[in-house]
């Protein structure tokens, strides 16, 4: 009896220990746009958005943000040149799937800006949060740009994320505690007979 219960445990411990992880990143691409507020009339002297309205998802999101169109999102303020980490930046909840979309902004920086244009690039942490969404926390890079030919304080924006990152192999470890455990498995079959 102590045998079978031997038996048992190994098969349990090696079943436990061979179960694949697998990170499954967001990949696709999210455009928005919307309103955003400036803290200078000028855009070339501009520092910040310091607050948005009227954001949207736009374009044709892919990937993990497939039919999320048209979902109203939240932004909160930011600064650049900045390294100082802004969580959440946007945020929004998709009707169709109930789950929390967000982005966690850790840097920006001016690829170019003048009084007619802006472009900052930067990166950050996506997050796809909810019941049953199967994504874990993905970096990746970021666009953000204004086109105001006009100047002033208000300005409409456009935000660009992609993301082709693909899964993480586990390395092999998942196949070393299979044999691990198969070779425990003989050991003990060996032993009973």
């Amino acid at each position: 009896m102590k045998t079978i219960k031997t038996l048992f445990l190994a098969v349990s411990v090696a079943g436990a220990l061979t179960r694949p992880t697998h990170a499954i990143p967001i990949t696709g691409s999210v455009d928005m746009g919307g309103t955003a507020t400036l803290n200078n009339t000028q855009l070339g002297s501009a520092t910040a958005a310091t607050s948005f309205t009227s954001v949207t998802v736009g374009g044709v999101p892919t990937g993990a943000y497939t039919g999320t169109f048209h979902d109203s999102v939240s932004w909160s303020g930011f600064s650049w040149p900045s390294s100082a980490t802004v969580a959440p930046l946007w945020t929004f909840v998709d009707a169709g799937t109930g789950w929390t979309y967000s982005f966690t902004l850790k840097n920006v920086s001016v690829k170019s800006q003048d009084n007619t244009f802006l472009n900052l690039l930067g990166s950050g942490l996506l997050d796809i949060t909810g019941t049953g969404s199967p994504y874990d926390e993905t970096s990746g890079a970021w666009s953000f740009t204004i086109s105001n030919p006009d100047g002033g304080a208000h300005a409409n924006f456009a935000f660009t994320f992609a993301n082709s990152q693909t899964a993480v192999p586990d390395g092999g470890a998942t196949a070393m505690l299979l044999g691990v455990g198969l070779l425990g498995l003989g050991a003990i079959r060996r032993k009973l007979s």
